[in-house]
Order: structure tokens, then C-alpha cells, then sequence
């Protein structure tokens, strides 16, 4: 599926990576797609998984506030990227939160 524009440029944990959105409508976890893109695709995967966790437990902490629950996206295709997803519920209930306020 193709990417919501714009791409943003975040530094999480000291590496800079590409932040992209991806509508994600796949039958079992419905909602938006965090994707963040590391310019290189790491030598040995573990790197990967320990960044992973680490930016994991970065969105959970920023976002617990707001309600806004991330899980990590075990579906995805790209060596070179870290993705999250943000169930469609989540961001409904801060929608509604917004219009409540």
C-alpha cells in the first residue's frame, strides 16, 4: 500500500530515521502503519530487534498520556524498516476525546 505524504525526518534514540504513515487494513489489525526507515538495512538482525524494542518502549512512553496504544508490526516485509501499528480504536478514542474537550 502506498504511503501517506509527507515524510518526516525523527531522530529516536540518537538515529535518525524517516517517518512515513501506511493505511493498514489487513483483516486483523486495522489502522495506521508507523514506518520508520533507517537509510541503511542493518548487517546483523539483532540490531534491528534491539531498535525495535528500544523505540517500542520511546512510543509507548510518549504516547501512554494520550491513550494512544502501539504494537509492533511482525508483518513487515522491509529489511531496512521498523513499523508499528496504531489500531484504528485507539485513534478513534482520541478523536473523540478531542471533540469532548
Amino acid at each position: 500500500m502506498k504511503s501517506i505524504e509527507p515524510i518526516y525526518n525523527v531522530t529516536i534514540l540518537g538515529q535518525r530515521l524517516k517517518l512515513r504513515f501506511v493505511p493498514e487494513d489487513s483483516p486483523t489489525k486495522m489502522g495506521i502503519n508507523m514506518q520508520f526507515v533507517m537509510d541503511n538495512e542493518p548487517e546483523d538482525p539483532r540490531d534491528k530487534q534491539e531498535l525495535s524494542s528500544k523505540i517500542s518502549v520511546v512510543l509507548q512512553k510518549k504516547f501512554s498520556d494520550s491513550g494512544i496504544a502501539v504494537a509492533f508490526n511482525d508483518r513487515n516485509p522491509y529489511k531496512n524498516v521498523i513499523s508499528f501499528i496504531v489500531p484504528i480504536d485507539s485513534i478513534s478514542k482520541l478523536l473523540v476525546n478531542a471533540l469532548k474537550n
